[in-house]
């Protein structure tokens, strides 16, 4: 049998639907209105957090401001002769370092390191290992400053600016990258500091040479080697990694011939000879000359087709050989724009260059070959032209 509901059952049933619907819909729209305002709530004025920041810096205005990346605004600050950089987190409003920015702190370190190897010589590098750091942060890159580093009789600011193609790996924010950029590299000498060259005679020799090519790369520095045919016959590996290295090689004869005492003939097949082991070798012709013992005249001037090469400083290392002679008598001697003479074959002369090129670095000098001084000088290496400095 079918029941049939009465009217007034309807009427309740319709009325009872009718409130459970609008209790549902109550509770709904509360929740949305809840949602509403806790999304309202916790959006971020940044515009105001970066206003009372700085007004909290009271005098202070900021060095360097930027709006221009995604996720943080930078400040930077000079407080109490310490670049500060702070990242405004624009997400959140947090306030942070640039430290607090990087992933991987030990692989950004050895990056770190590495970078710091291209610019400076070892000694530096290794005072730098437990220096202070103050970070100076910017769109492409960021400048660190050392300072509370120990170094005996220097005061020279140290300081590496890294381009953020190098570190992007390392960093939690999105940093404007540039497609082009350049290194810091401590063989891009400065035309503005002392400059002198350092010249080795009478190599190369097997042992000597890759330990002094060695020390001068480890201390930023360039040497001209003038070099003897013979030799560089028997070690022609000697020769190219020189060349290699960004020294120079200029010929010093093929049998250490005096050019002075000896016929315009007999000078020429000394000069060729070399210079024809040297193309073989490097691909590559001499361009500069060095007469051994310093002897020539106005004939071998005008008959040789090469820039001489003499010096006003001589070591005598050769005779003395003794490290504290040869190391004194340049500490002693050295100007800016001086050809200091040595030579390759002795340890002692090796063991003083180790000694001396951190001496002289951190007296302001800069250490090159005999052409790069030229050129930091504005001075042409003429032939028919001998030449003791570059002042």
């Amino acid at each position: 049998m079918q029941y049939k509901l009465k009217n007034w059952q309807i009427v309740l049933l319709t009325l009872l639907v009718f409130i459970i619907i609008s209790i549902f819909t109550f509770f709904l729209l509360k929740n949305n209105v809840k949602k509403l305002n806790l999304n309202n709530s916790s959006k971020i004025d940044i515009s105001k957090i970066v206003t009372n920041f700085k007004e909290n810096k009271k005098e202070l205005n900021p060095l360097y401001e930027s709006n221009n990346l995604k996720d943080i605004i930078i400040l930077v600050y000079n407080e109490d002769s310490t670049y500060n950089s702070y990242l405004i987190n624009k997400k959140t409003g947090e306030t942070n370092t640039f430290l607090d920015y990087i992933n991987n702190k030990d692989e950004f370190n050895n990056k770190l390191t590495e970078l710091l190897n291209l610019k400076y010589p070892y000694f530096i590098v290794d005072a730098l290992t437990n220096a202070t750091q103050s970070y100076f942060v910017k769109d492409t890159e960021v400048t660190i400053y050392f300072s509370n580093y120990s170094i005996e009789n220097y005061s020279e600011a140290l300081s590496l600016t890294i381009n953020y193609q190098e570190i992007k790996d390392y960093l939690k924010f999105t940093p404007n990258l540039t497609e082009t950029y350049t290194n810091e590299d401590g063989f891009n000498y400065d035309q503005s500091k002392k400059t002198v060259a350092i010249t080795f005679d009478d190599g190369p020799s097997r042992k000597y040479n890759p330990l002094i090519l060695e020390t001068l790369e480890k201390n930023k520095a360039h040497a001209s080697f003038f070099m003897v045919g013979n030799m560089m016959a028997s070690c022609e590996s000697c020769v190219l990694n020189t060349y290699n290295s960004g020294n120079e090689i200029g010929s010093h004869t093929y049998n250490h011939l005096n050019i002075k005492t000896n016929s315009k003939t007999k000078v020429e097949e000394s000069l060729t000879k070399t210079n024809d082991i040297y193309h073989k070798i490097t691909g590559d012709d001499i361009k500069l000359l060095r007469p051994p013992y310093g002897s020539y005249n106005k004939n071998n001037l005008t008959n040789i087709n090469l820039p001489f090469i003499l010096w006003n400083l001589d070591t005598e290392d050769w005779r003395y050989r003794d490290v504290s002679h040869i190391t004194e008598y340049i500490k002693n001697n050295v100007s800016d724009g001086s050809i200091i003479l040595m030579h390759e074959l002795y340890e002692t002369s090796y063991e003083a260059l180790e000694e001396i090129l951190p001496w002289l670095y951190l007296n302001g000098y800069q250490v090159v070959s005999v052409s790069e001084l030229a050129s930091l000088k504005n001075r042409t290496l003429e032939v028919g032209s001998a030449y003791r400095s570059l002042k």
